[in-house]
Order: structure tokens, then sequence, then C-alpha cells
């Protein structure tokens, strides 16, 4: 559940940055894909880093 909700996350905040740079840029259509697969991107990068992240934690408790 905690990734969905990080998708959910990084979907808003990547439009919403797209958005206000759409907008300083002078309008224009929005490009509602791109945003997407930033969001995407970034959230691969979440789940590598949660799993080597808890990977490692899981590897130092056991050795104590």
């Amino acid at each position: 559940m905690k990734y969905i909700i990080t998708f959910i996350w990084a979907v808003i905040l990547f439009e919403m940055v797209n958005f206000v740079l759409n907008s300083l840029n002078g309008g224009g259509p929005l490009n509602l894909v791109t945003p997407i697969a930033l969001a995407a991107f970034l959230f691969v990068i979440i789940l590598i880093l949660d799993a080597v992240g808890s990977s490692s934690t899981r590897q130092s408790t056991e050795t104590h």
C-alpha cells in the first residue's frame, strides 16, 4: 500500500510542477505523459533504495 501512495504522490507532484513550469513559459497545451513517466522513474528509484536500505538493515540486525 505504501508503494501505491508513493506513486500517487509522485504523479501529483510532477503534474503540479509541470503545470507551474508550463504557466511560467506562457501557457499552451499541457503535456500529461512526461510527468507520469518521470513519476514512474522516480518510483522505481524509490523502490530500489527501499530494497537496498531494508536489506542492509536486516543484515546488520542479524549479525548482532
